[in-house]
């Protein structure tokens, strides 16, 4: 544990330094479009206000994730960063239609853009912009929460650099729907990352099968084993960026050891794959073929208080008391 304390630490110190350039962005980049007319600035302010906020949630995010499992949750806290990553992708998306409702009234108006003014402000923003993504590029591939924010301060980055350009093609041009037409392209370039921030948050949701996990070197490990007649199952649940969970089912052989197989199932996942959450079902191959011809029954909520039937005629006497035998 002590290992990860340093490192934690200093994931919270990168995340909450590039808040407050956060911050500073949107004070400057919003004084400057008011002052430029510049849409597409407004546009980049407003989007680096959202990013201030999904800087909060993923700091929350990144300390509530630091709590040791309990009994409520044995899991731990790891699916409270994969959260804060979907509320922070859906707030990408209202931003992102948010601005490209305004490039599109914007363009059939008549709005004036002072380019210089424009290009000062963007200029400033742009620099603090690269030195807070720079704090982020290299803890971003530990945590898809940080990559979340990560993407949200690359996305300013490269629609401050457009908003750039555009001041210089209005100043050397005359052409006022540049500013539009960089607001449009900006609204659609987040669009399309916070899309892929929210559905890889939602297959984490939903358990879905993860393609990052390793199966078919797992079963090389695993078959190599002595006693091992077959593995039937194995389910990989995803927590967060890589944090997994795994259950494992193994039928044996004849006279196999089943506790050394489950032992060195455990230290296969634990010390070579790095899953903190191990469960293993051991057993001979006759007792699987049973479970497979097993059939689930529907389960009905007119099954009564325990939400199932007995198999058996209850015949109460009317003041005889209802008793159970399970």
């Amino acid at each position: 544990m002590s290992n990860k304390r340093p490192k934690r630490k200093k994931l919270i110190f990168y995340l909450s330094l590039s808040g407050l350039l956060s911050i500073l962005i949107f004070c400057i980049e919003w004084v400057g479009s008011k002052e430029s007319g510049s849409l597409a600035l407004f546009a980049d302010a407003g989007h680096i206000f959202a990013d201030i906020f999904a800087h909060l949630i993923s700091l929350f995010a990144l300390l509530i994730a630091s709590k040791k499992p309990s009994s409520k949750y044995p899991f731990g806290f790891h699916r409270f960063e994969v959260i804060a990553a979907f509320l922070n992708g859906l707030l990408l998306i209202g931003i992102s239609l948010f601005i490209l409702y305004e490039s599109y009234e914007r363009y059939y108006g008549n709005a004036t853009v002072e380019a210089d003014t424009m290009l000062v402000y963007s200029l400033i923003g742009f620099g603090i912009n690269l030195i807070s993504a720079g704090l982020l590029v290299g803890v971003s591939k530990t945590s898809l929460n940080l990559k979340s924010a990560y993407l949200h301060v690359l996305s300013d980055l490269l629609g401050t650099l457009a908003v750039i350009f555009g001041a210089l093609l209005i100043r050397f041009t005359g052409v006022k729907q540049v500013d539009s037409i960089l607001s449009i392209l900006l609204g659609l370039f987040i669009l399309k990352t916070s899309y892929g921030i929210v559905k890889e948050s939602v297959q984490i949701l939903i358990e879905a099968d993860t393609s990052e996990f390793d199966k078919v070197h797992l079963l090389e490990h695993i078959n190599a084993l002595s006693g091992i007649h077959s593995v039937p199952k194995i389910t990989v649940r995803k927590l967060t960026s890589g944090v997994f969970s795994v259950e494992i089912q193994v039928a044996t052989k004849d006279n196999a050891n089943r506790d050394q197989i489950t032992l060195q199932i455990h230290q296969v996942l634990k010390e070579e794959f790095g899953v903190p959450f191990v469960s293993v079902e051991v057993l001979t191959y006759p007792m699987l073929q049973k479970l497979e011809s097993l059939t689930v029954r529907e389960s009905e909520r007119e099954f009564g208080h325990h939400g199932h039937e007995h198999g058996h005629s209850h015949d109460h006497k009317p003041n005889e008391k209802h008793k159970h035998s399970h």
